[in-house]
């Protein structure tokens, strides 16, 4: 059997809309190993709330209600099966998502964890084989990236009013201590911090506080109870430690104020409201469930919350399990699952809900590479690397720390200049950059993207860069003053590149970042870029004249121009840019031969590229046409690629077999799964453990055809 992190999962999205007083249910699905689109099944169905409401103390009978008006017609009952089918015949799980349409909202309140399997009858919710959740369309199109396992930190903050405030509000008190010491034993190798208990009473500006210093998990224990007008609202605290009412609504706002959102926010009960029995949650739905649908809306991925009033058994029996599940990996919705099936005897077992717009429901990944290749890929990658035989192809989110992604940058200028097309391509640099240069002029496009590139790193470094270099705003010096901080860090990438004894540096990068890594560590480096733009034949050699690039003074090539005094002259921003340089590469062949033959002749290291991304693109074309490119199948190649997502591709386990086999049909390169961070630090952690030494300078005496 598969190891979980394995498992393939198709994806059945349940639509639920409603026109005028008739209601629709429509099913579409993915699968994981074809790229093909099958066309959605849509049928009419009948919703009897009068009937759902009436059933709410029978839950198996709720149950088989709502499944049936669910699945009333037969076209979508063959769908249902069919896809499980096709699902367990791949050996793979099935993920349903319950989305539900903003012209049927009252149809958010029903128990849909009840639902049943259309044939069989058994819940889906507490299978592991068939994943139920509820997807949430967010206002906030912020994407959500991946974060590693190791970067995780959790926030567990327990609301624990005094008894006294408690007992007026006919709630029971809150164990601080058992709730903390419930999560740090199952939340033990995640970075944890806590906010509440004796002494410090957990205040909304205390929580917020908290939360703006950047958590994965937010597991949040307080009391949930609703207005006279039926407002929700969390029992939190004030600075007295008295019971204080937060309204949800001043929550989730405060929440959607966040720079860095918490990727999962768990909303759970200590105790049932009073005496710790269950009580009847007949035509109730608690605070927490409807704060799920603000926080999702706020941008939270995630969200797991209580639906009626659960008890504390339940709660204490089952986040433990969830948790542990989680840390497994990554899964939330099979984590819940799991949790939920090992309280399936409760009768509030159904209550947890999970509210999502993560379609894969994965809150983390494991980097490195697919399967049981890493060791395999390791072992041929080490020698080469250790004994110079590699170039590291250097992209722009290595500069992320620095001023941000290039995808921001292209936003922000997209958006201060009313670029006026598709909304899709706000994040296109070289397209918002073409536009600029048709509206304006070419040196204002130079001038504009330098400017936004000063200002990204002010508002990201500004708080201790010295005041007098912050008002003068000279890139080339903050740059270099950012770069020469991050590099303080042992993991920062630049650093660990500069390590490296590779002779040649390629980098479609137009900044001095990895000149000046190389110099601090004692490894004088040569500079050298393409100049192509307004000439009629290409620059000769002497024009830029290098010495023969050695470990020891190696040639940072920078392939689309670098900043400098004329770089207008030399950049390659634009769209039409990138033609005009396919045009002058292939025509008059301006990379110098001693990089040709490097990029032909090593192991090759891709570095912050994004597949999709105009300079990766030009760059692996112009390479896959060099003369020689036939010997690179003598070698080991790498291209590390973030761990893609929803929220950025359609169907990411179909994008994961097209990287792996475009990547691999060009030119044999393997897929490390992650950011070039982790990359090279697990390549530093890997050459340290071999008998070849990274320090080991390679020989360079002269030739000598018996010298082997």
């Amino acid at each position: 059997m598969a190891p979980i992190s394995d498992i393939k999962y198709f994806t059945l999205t349940i639509s639920l809309h409603r026109v005028g007083e008739a209601y629709f249910v429509e099913l579409t699905h993915s699968d994981p190993s074809s790229q093909a689109q099958v066309a959605p099944v849509r049928a009419g169905a009948t919703f009897d709330l009068d009937q759902l409401s009436e059933l709410s103390a029978q839950l198996a009978a709720y149950g088989e209600a709502l499944t049936a008006q669910v699945f009333a017609n037969s076209s979508i009952v063959e769908r249902f099966v069919q896809v499980q089918t096709a699902a367990q015949a791949s050996h793979s799980a099935l993920r349903v998502l319950i989305r539900v349409d903003v012209s049927a909202q009252e149809l958010q309140s029903l128990r849909w964890e009840l639902l049943q399997h259309p044939r069989s009858g058994a819940m889906l919710s507490t299978s592991e084989q068939v994943l139920l959740s509820r997807f949430m369309v967010s206002r906030d199109w912020q994407p959500v990236k991946l974060r590693a396992r190791t970067e995780l930190r959790a926030l567990v903050a327990v609301a624990a009013p005094n008894p006294g405030g408690l007992d007026k509000l006919q709630l029971a008190p809150v164990d601080y201590e058992g709730e903390v010491g419930r999560a740090r034993q199952v939340l033990h190798d995640v970075e944890l911090e806590t906010r509440g208990g004796p002494g410090s009473p957990l205040t909304l500006d205390t929580l917020i506080t908290a939360l703006r210093s950047g958590f994965d998990v937010l597991y949040l224990v307080c009391h949930g109870k609703y207005g006279r007008r039926g407002t929700p609202a969390l029992i939190l605290q004030d600075r007295a430690g008295e019971a204080r009412p937060v309204l949800a609504e001043d929550f989730a706002v405060s929440v959607a104020e966040l720079q860095r959102k918490p990727r999962l926010v768990v909303l759970a009960s200590c105790q049932s409201a009073g005496t710790g029995e269950l009580t009847d949650a007949k035509g109730r739905t608690s605070a927490q469930a409807s704060l799920a649908g603000r926080l999702a809306d706020a941008g939270v991925p995630g969200v797991i919350a209580m639906q009626g009033y659960i008890s504390m058994a339940t709660i204490e029996e089952m986040m433990p399990v969830f948790f542990r599940e989680l840390l497994r990996d990554g899964q939330i919705d099979r984590a819940l699952a799991v949790a939920r099936a090992a309280v399936r005897s409760n009768p509030d077992a159904w209550m947890p809900a999970l509210y999502t717009r993560l379609n894969l429901g994965r809150l983390w990944y494991t980097p490195g590479f697919a399967g049981d290749k890493a060791k395999d890929v390791w072992k041929r990658l080490r020698m080469p690397v250790a004994k110079g035989k590699v170039v590291p192809i250097i992209g722009p989110r290595l500069l992320e720390a620095v001023h941000g992604s290039s995808h921001d940058t292209a936003m922000r200028i997209a958006t201060s200049h009313q670029y006026p097309l598709a909304k899709y391509e706000f994040d296109d640099l070289p397209r918002v950059s073409s536009y600029l240069g048709v509206k304006e002029s070419r040196y204002n496009v130079i001038q504009t993207y330098q400017e936004q590139l000063t200002q990204s790193l002010l508002e990201q470094h500004g708080e201790w860069l010295p005041p007098a270099e912050v008002k003068k705003r000279r890139l080339g010096r903050l740059l270099g003053l950012v770069g020469d901080r991050l590099r303080e860090r042992e993991d920062d990438p630049h650093r660990i590149l500069a390590e490296l004894p590779a002779s040649i540096y390629v980098t479609v990068n137009f900044d001095p970042l990895l000149e000046r890594a190389l110099k601090a560590n004692e490894r004088p480096p040569q500079r050298q870029s393409t100049r192509w733009r307004y000439r009629k034949a290409p620059v000769s050699q002497s024009e830029q004249a290098v010495e023969e690039p050695t470990a020891k003074s190696p040639l940072v090539y920078h392939v689309f121009g670098a900043f400098g005094p004329d770089c207008e002259d030399s950049l390659v921003l634009t769209e039409d840019d990138y033609f005009d340089y396919l045009q002058a590469t292939t025509a008059a062949k301006l990379i110098p031969s001693s990089v040709v033959a490097a990029l032909v002749d090593n192991s090759l290291l891709f570095l912050g590229f994004r597949l999709t991304d105009w300079h990766f693109r030009v760059l692996f074309r112009v390479m896959m046409n060099l003369p020689g490119r036939e010997r690179l199948k003598n070698y080991c190649h790498v291209a590390v690629q973030i761990d893609p997502d929803m929220q950025t591709m359609h169907d990411v386990q179909s994008a994961k077999v097209y990287l792996s086999e475009y990547f691999g049909k060009e030119a044999n390169i393997d897929i490390f799964w992650g950011s070039s961070e982790e990359f090279l630090a697990a390549l530093r952690r890997e050459l340290a453990n071999t008998e070849l030494s990274v320090d080991d300078e390679p020989d360079e005496d002269e030739d000598d055809e018996w010298d082997f």
